[in-house]
Parts: structure tokens; sequence; C-alpha cells
């Protein structure tokens, strides 16, 4: 009798995972069936030159051997506005059948609140995961006579950025609207290489960045000390510990911190990939395993680690979670109404 009932529980286990099994064979035989022999597309909000543009390069060269049918996976520039034009595309003109596959960069979640006609919706999006989640600099080139964060209130520093949605943007308007600082915001640049280049000419004298931005695209300004680290936000980095953070500059509860938790929910999605609403969702469930299987994969790993980028991958589910609770804010009236007039928007 002791024996029947311990074999039946077995018995029983095994029969369901048979059935599990035998019922998604055929959806994975279809997945398989659909990605083989097709392209998926990385669409990168930014142009090549930037650690964006590396971590697009390194997850298009991986994700593909985890994709059912393992997909020809290639990389797309569609830089403009800071991101805003490539969101647009996806959620819009690109094939919504999981063949495109978007990148996010900080400012894209929140552009929206600001410019009403943005044409997409970044909350809507199904997250696949991020790479990482890196800590933001704003630096100055060594010859500016600014050598604190507080000397941004004396003296003027043009600083640039690709677009209105970029974090190169965002972050430099919330802290001249509240710190008081006199940045001279410059728009329009194609990339982060781009923009390194204007400060390497003179164009500009300051931009913000990812400090492993710095480290996998010109490691050598750190080391010859070409630029100096004024403010830090995001996740803390033992290389910029002595750098002023944002937050601890804001009275906590105040709607000045209230409005940086809005800005910041953008830079907590990290390296994010996502693809639009549409896209059945069984098959976004597909792209997003895939992901993160590359994501735990040792060859990814080692190609970030090698390019001096932060590797800390953060799932989609997760992603789903920081978009929710940084999006709270928006529902507060005098909080929305500080981020538009921060940002250049409509205050109403």
């Amino acid at each position: 009798m002791q024996n029947r009932f311990s074999v039946a529980p077995a018995a029983s286990a095994f029969a369901a995972s048979l059935a599990l099994t035998l019922a998604a064979a055929p959806h994975a035989a279809a997945e398989e069936a659909f990605f083989k022999d097709k392209t998926v597309t990385v669409v990168v909000p930014v142009g090549p030159g930037g650690s964006f543009h590396i971590y697009a390069q390194i997850v298009s060269r991986h994700i593909g051997k985890h994709i059912p049918g393992n997909p020809t996976v290639i990389v797309q520039n569609r830089p403009g506005a800071g991101g805003a034009k490539s969101a647009a595309y996806l959620a819009n003109a690109a094939p919504k059948d999981g063949s495109v596959i978007g990148k996010i960069v900080p400012g894209m979640l929140t552009y929206p609140l600001v410019h009403g006609n943005a044409g997409y919706d970044a909350t809507k999006f199904q997250n696949l995961g991020a790479i990482a989640a890196r800590n933001y600099t704003i630096a100055v080139w060594h010859t500016t006579p600014v050598k604190t964060w507080e000397d941004l209130k004396k003296h003027e520093v043009t600083l640039g950025a690709t677009g209105r949605s970029s974090s190169g943007y965002v972050v430099p308007a919330f802290i001249n609207g509240v710190l008081g600082a006199k940045l001279k915001i410059i728009t329009g640049y194609g990339s982060g290489g781009d923009l390194n280049i204007a400060m390497e000419r003179g164009e500009t004298q300051a931009r913000g960045n990812f400090y492993s931005g710095f480290t996998a695209v010109r490691p050598d300004w750190i080391k010859d000390k070409k630029i100096r680290f004024l403010l830090t936000m995001g996740p803390e980095n033992p290389a910029t510990a002595d750098v002023p953070r944002v937050r601890d500059l804001l009275k906590p509860g105040s709607v000045e911190a209230k409005t940086f938790d809005l800005l910041e929910s953008s830079f907590k999605q990290g390296q994010a990939f996502y693809v639009a609403a549409e896209v059945p969702k069984a098959r976004a469930a597909v792209l997003r395993k895939a992901f993160w299987a590359a994501m735990m994969d040792p060859a990814l790993k080692a190609q970030a680690l090698e390019r001096r980028l932060d590797y800390n991958p953060i799932p989609g589910e997760e992603i789903d979670r920081i978009i929710a609770d940084g999006m709270k804010g928006a529902s507060e009236p005098e909080v929305l109404k500080m981020f538009r007039e921060l940002m250049g928007g409509s205050s109403s």
C-alpha cells in the first residue's frame, strides 16, 4: 500500500510534465518556423560612436542563437529627437511581428508627458529586459573654469545633447531649473560620438554621459584628467563616490525630489530593449526568454566587460515594475506641472 501511494505522485507529476511538453511543442515549433531564415533588426535610437550603439551590437551578436530558428540579427541606427524618433517608428511604422526590437534611452519614457505629439507611449511597450543600469554623470572639459557643481551657478557652460528626450537634455534641464545651474543646452547632435568630438573641438564644454560611456569610448579622458565630474545620479559607482549626487541636493519629500523620482525612473530602466505593444504576447514572451538567455551567456558578459561597459542584467518583469513605479509621480498634478515646465513643455 505504501509503495502505491509513493509512486502515484511521481507518475502524476511525470504525466503533467509530459502534457505540458506536448502542449508547448507545437508552439515552440511554430516560433522556430516563424524566425527561421528571418532577419531581426535591433533599432538603436542614436547614431554610432557611443556606448548605446556598442550595447546594441553586443546584444545583436548573441540573442539570435537563443531565439527559436536562430534568425540573423542586425543593428539599424535611427537617430533623432534624442530617441523619440526611433520610439515612434517602433510604435507606428515597424512590423509588429517581433522582427524589430527597439532600444530605450533615458528620456524616452517621459518625453510624451511633455510633448503630446510624440507618436508613442513607452509605457505600452513590451519590455524584454536590460543588459545594465548605469551611473550617470555631468562632466566638463578640463579647460573650463568650473571646478565644482556650485560653479555652474556662476558660469555659463555650453553642453551638447542629441535631443529633448535624451538623457543629455533632461538631466541638465532639471539641474538648471532646480539647482540654478547655467548650462546652455545645444541639441541636434547625432550620437554620443558626435558629442565627444564636439567637446574635443571646443564646440561645447560639457556633456551628460554614463560613467561607463566614457570608460568604453574615451577612457583616456578619465586617465589623463581631460574631464571633470561635477554631479552624478542613478546606481552608485565606486569610481564616482566622491562626486555629489543630485538626489542628496534635494529636500526629501519635496516637489523637487518627487519630480526627480519621475526623471530618474528613466535611468533605472538602464540599457533596456523592447518590442511594440501590438507584437503577439506569446512571441514577445519568446523574445523576452531569449533576451534573458543571452544575458546569462558567458560570452556576452565577457564581451561587455572587455569593452569596459557595465554589466548587471535586469529581467523584463523588473523593467515593467520600474516603469509602473516611476510613472506614479506623473499622477500628481504639482509634480507633472514642474516636470513639464523644467523640460520646456506646457504646464497645463
